[in-house]
């Protein structure tokens, strides 16, 4: 579902700002910063501050696993587009064989203990929140999962639940490869 208003509904300033967009990132401009950029003082500037906050500032766990996280949670929700693109950011960092592996089965994928285990409770979190108790916590503390490292991961569940119904209500159709590949790298490089 395209809202007509979301798709030109813009500003100066953000009319101005998805012109130069597809100059800086050498593809068409993803949906997504369409959403962003309308009433960016509503919410885009928010989510773009919370998203850098989450996925990139300082936590236990890395910028890798951050993103496998985004993108497994994206996954379980099936947003293409949010897989797509944090797996493309996770893929940079720590392999797309890794990125692969986890889509495929998280029990078998090269990845450490507290990871995988952060991943299906994540996987519960996502699909079953009402049936997650304090007894899902064990496994993790097992593996001495900090609780700010629990909460960081839990944050970011939480963010992508929201952000993967906010893609697919707006309609944001699943980025060409130049765009995942670009956007990709320009994230990394400069952040959200």
């Amino acid at each position: 579902m395209w809202l007509n208003r979301v798709r030109t509904g813009h500003r100066l300033k953000e009319w101005l700002m998805l012109k130069l967009v597809p100059v800086v990132l050498g593809a068409p401009v993803p949906d997504i910063v369409r959403v962003l950029f309308y009433r960016r003082d509503f919410c885009g500037v928010y989510l773009a501050t919370l998203q850098q906050r989450l996925l990139r500032g300082s936590s236990d766990w890395s910028i890798g696993e951050r993103e496998l996280f985004a993108a497994f949670v994206s996954a379980k929700n099936c947003c293409r587009f949010c897989i797509d693109a944090h797996s493309a950011i996770a893929a940079r960092i720590v392999g797309h064989e890794v990125v692969d592996a986890i889509m495929a089965d998280v029990d078998s994928a090269p990845i450490s203990e507290p990871a995988r285990r952060t991943l299906r409770f994540l996987e519960k979190l996502t699909l079953e929140p009402d049936r997650v108790t304090t007894e899902d916590l064990a496994p993790l503390r097992a593996v001495n999962i900090r609780d700010e490292a629990i909460l960081d991961a839990i944050y970011i569940c939480g963010t992508f639940c929201a952000l993967n119904r906010l893609v697919d209500a707006m309609g944001c159709t699943p980025m060409t490869p130049k765009q995942i590949d670009a956007s990709a790298k320009m994230l990394l490089e400069k952040g959200y």
